[in-house]
C-alpha cells in the first residue's frame, strides 16, 4: 500500500520531533524514558488493538532498547483499563493504546469511569482501518446511488446488521442514515461472525465493516462492496469507489487506533513518547504489520492527534444522541 500525502507529511512531522528531541541535550534525551513502559490494552489478547500493542511494544523494546510492557485489563467495553490509565500517575509511564472507544464511550455509558476529554492526553495516532459497505447477493445495487433508490423504493426492506450496539459497525450505519436519509434497520449481533452468515443467506441485506474484515469476502465474489470510506482506493480493493467518489465526502469512518496517557503529562515527557512511538510507527517493520491488518499506519504530532481525537467525540456525540443509544 503506497503511502498517501497525509501520512508522508504526518510521519516526516513525526520524525523531525524524534531528532529534535534525540539533539536537544542530556536532560530531554536521557531523563524519558528511565523505566520500563507499561502500555495497557484495555481488550483481551488476540484482537485488533492487542496485535498492534505488542507489535509496537516488541519494536520499541528490540530495536530502540527501550522496554515496553503490554497489559492486558479487560471489562466493560474498555472502560476498566482506559479508567485505569486515566487515574494514573502522569509520568508517562502507564500509556493506554486507545481505539474508537475511547471517543464514544462517554456518550454510550452512563457512568464509563473517566472523562475523555478531561481525563486522557492524545500522543500519537498509530493507524486507521476503512470501513466497507458490503451488501448482500440479494441486493440489486452496485453503488451507494442505486442503494439510495432500492432502499427508497422499498422502505423498511433493508436490515443491517453490527457486531452489536455502539460498535464502529452499528455507528457507522446511524451516520450513514444520517447523511443520506436512508432508513433502515438495526439488527446487533453478538460479534461479527454472524454477521457474515446472515447477510450471506440474505437474512440481512447490509453491513459496515472494516477493510481486513471485508476483503476476503468481497475478493471471493460472495458478497459485494458499495463503498469505502478511506479519502483515495484502497490498494487492497482498488475497484471499490470511496464514498468520496460518490458524493458523500463528510462520510468518515475508521477503526483507529493511537497512544494516549493520562492529563497532566509534562508536555516536554509527550513529546519524547511521541517521538519514540513515531519512530516505531515510520519502521518497514512496524508499517507493514499495520498494512497487513487493514490499516494506514498514521504518526504525527500530539496536537494533530489531539485534532482528530477531539472531532471524532463531537461526531459521534451527535450520532449516540440522535440515535438515543445508549449502554449500561
Amino acid at each position: 500500500m503506497k503511502l498517501g500525502v497525509t501520512r508522508r507529511v504526518a510521519l516526516a512531522v513525526g520524525v523531525a520531533a524524534l531528532t529534535s528531541v534525540l539533539t536537544v541535550g542530556p536532560v530531554s534525551a536521557q531523563d524519558y524514558p528511565n523505566k520500563p513502559i507499561k502500555l495497557i490494552v484495555p481488550y483481551g489478547p488476540g484482537g485488533g488493538v492487542d496485535v498492534v500493542a505488542r507489535t509496537l511494544a516488541d519494536y520499541i523494546s528490540t530495536k530502540l532498547g527501550k522496554l515496553v510492557i503490554v497489559e492486558n485489563r479487560v471489562g466493560a467495553g474498555s472502560n476498566v483499563g482506559s479508567t485505569y490509565v486515566a487515574k494514573s500517575d502522569p509520568d508517562g509511564y502507564t500509556l493506554l493504546l486507545g481505539s474508537n472507544a475511547n471517543a464514544v464511550n462517554k456518550s454510550l455509558y452512563p457512568n464509563p469511569g473517566y472523562d475523555a476529554a478531561k481525563d486522557l492526553t492524545p500522543i500519537v495516532l498509530v493507524g486507521r482501518v476503512p470501513m466497507v459497505l458490503l451488501a448482500a447477493p440479494t441486493v440489486s445495487a452496485k453503488n451507494v446511488s442505486e442503494l439510495l433508490v432500492e432502499a427508497k423504493a422499498k422502505p423498511g426492506s433493508f436490515n443491517v446488521g453490527s457486531g452489536g450496539s455502539g460498535t464502529a459497525e452499528h455507528l457507522a450505519f446511524e451516520l450513514f442514515k444520517r447523511q443520506t436519509g436512508m432508513e433502515g434497520v438495526h439488527v446487533p449481533y453478538k460479534g461479527g461472525a454472524a454477521v457474515y452468515t446472515d447477510l450471506m443467506g440474505g437474512q440481512i441485506q447490509l453491513f459496515f465493516n472494516n477493510q481486513l474484515g471485508a476483503t476476503p469476502h468481497i475478493n471471493s465474489g460472495k458478497l459485494r462492496a458499495l463503498g469505502i470510506t478511506s479519502p483515495t482506493r484502497s490498494a487492497a480493493l482498488p475497484n471499490v469507489p470511496t464514498f468520496a467518489e460518490q458524493g458523500l465526502p463528510e462520510f468518515k469512518v475508521f477503526v483507529w487506533w493511537g497512544v494516549i496517557g493520562p492529563a497532566g503529562i509534562p508536555k516536554n515527557v509527550v513529546t519524547q513518547i511521541n517521538a519514540l512511538f513515531n519512530q516505531a510507527i515510520s519502521s518497514p517493520e512496524v508499517s507493514k504489520r499495520l498494512e497487513s491488518l487493514g490499516a494506514q499506519p498514521q504518526g504525527g504530532t500530539p496536537e494533530m492527534f489531539a485534532n482528530f481525537f477531539n472531532a471524532e467525540m463531537k461526531t459521534w456525540a451527535e450520532v449516540v444522541k440522535v440515535a438515543n443509544i445508549k449502554l449500561n
